[in-house]
């Protein structure tokens, strides 16, 4: 009897290894998605698929380029050194998010909570900022130089340094 269920939880195994072999980390290749298998040692695997927000909210690092992450609670995630270019965080509330050093080449941030945020040394280049609450958000050694929407109002609530690249005409808030 210890031989068969030995023999079946190998069987399990090697199907969840099957399906996450795109990509050792579990991620499918084609979707992007994570892919788990759930199964009590007598059950057929029961496939979950979890969709980028999920993995997000769930702890998970991952690259996200064009997701649609627009009105949705990201607070106290992270995706520092992550490339989300073109994202859209719309509406979102992204209170205390590590953004560190990431690729948010021309994301979308309308009227996104950013506050305390950590967008330190990320790409933020042609970034749409518009109606974006960077209160006490770091933006130290940050791209904004090409940002849309940036006004100085942001700037005055946020935290940047002297390596901090912004649109002409704007001047940064130096925060200790």
């Amino acid at each position: 009897m210890r031989t068969a269920y030995a023999l079946m939880t190998l069987g399990v195994c090697l199907i969840v290894l099957a399906l996450m072999m795109p990509s050792m980390a579990g991620e499918n290749a084609v979707s992007g998605q994570m892919v788990t298998a759930l199964a009590a040692p007598d059950e057929t695997p029961v496939i979950q698929t979890l969709s980028p927000l999920e993995r997000l909210q769930a702890g998970e690092i991952i690259d996200c380029p064009g997701c649609d992450l627009s009105r949705v609670d990201l607070s106290h995630t992270c995706v520092k050194e992550k490339n989300l270019a073109g994202a859209k965080f719309d509406d979102s509330v992204a209170v205390y998010m590590c953004m560190s050093y990431a690729n948010f080449a021309g994301a979308s941030f309308r009227n996104t909570d950013l506050t305390g945020a950590n967008l330190g040394h990320s790409d933020l280049s042609g970034a749409d900022l518009t109606g974006a609450k960077l209160d006490i958000a770091s933006i130290k050694g940050a791209d904004l130089s090409t940002a849309r929407g940036l006004t100085q109002g942001q700037l005055d609530v946020a935290c940047a340094d002297e390596t901090t690249k912004l649109p002409e005409g704007l001047t940064p808030n130096f925060c200790i």
